[in-house]
């Protein structure tokens, strides 16, 4: 190889760098990223509006995983609970009905509303007890 020297090791020199440029990135240490608080979890929860009507007088109730049970006194026909759940992944609504009557076919009608918007309306039927889980369609 013919040439100066110095130009030979600034071209070596050079060509090292080039080369070793890559390993270097992809082995060094950057510092680990700052998670977010969980603070941001509150934001995320919704007021769930769940209304029990009843086609006679009875003691009603609506439960939810992880929650006070909310329940009436017996001997009315309409009763409002208000759960705060998650607003992406809501939880599963227990309802009950212990009528009065126990001789009649019963009828319990639950609709769940959020922020004003009726998510979902269902009535379930039978003797005396009425009991059953409402899901909340997720979006």
């Amino acid at each position: 190889m013919r040439g100066s020297p110095i130009l030979r090791l600034v071209l070596v020199a050079g060509a090292l760098i080039l080369l070793a440029l890559p390993v270097w990135q992809l082995t060094r240490q950057t510092p680990a990223p700052i998670l977010a608080k969980p603070a941001a979890v509150a934001e995320d929860l919704a007021d769930y509006r769940v209304i029990l009507k009843s086609s006679g007088t009875a003691r009603l109730q609506a439960m939810v995983a992880n929650q006070t049970t909310a329940s009436s006194a017996s001997g009315v026909e309409n009763f409002e609970a208000v759960f705060s759940m998650s607003a992406n992944e809501p939880e599963d609504i227990a309802v009950f009905a212990d009528f009065v009557d126990r001789t009649r076919p019963s009828a319990l009608r639950v609709m769940v509303e959020k922020g004003g918007e009726v998510l979902v309306e269902k009535t379930f039927w039978g003797t005396g007890v009425v009991e059953d889980v409402l899901t909340i369609p997720t979006k």
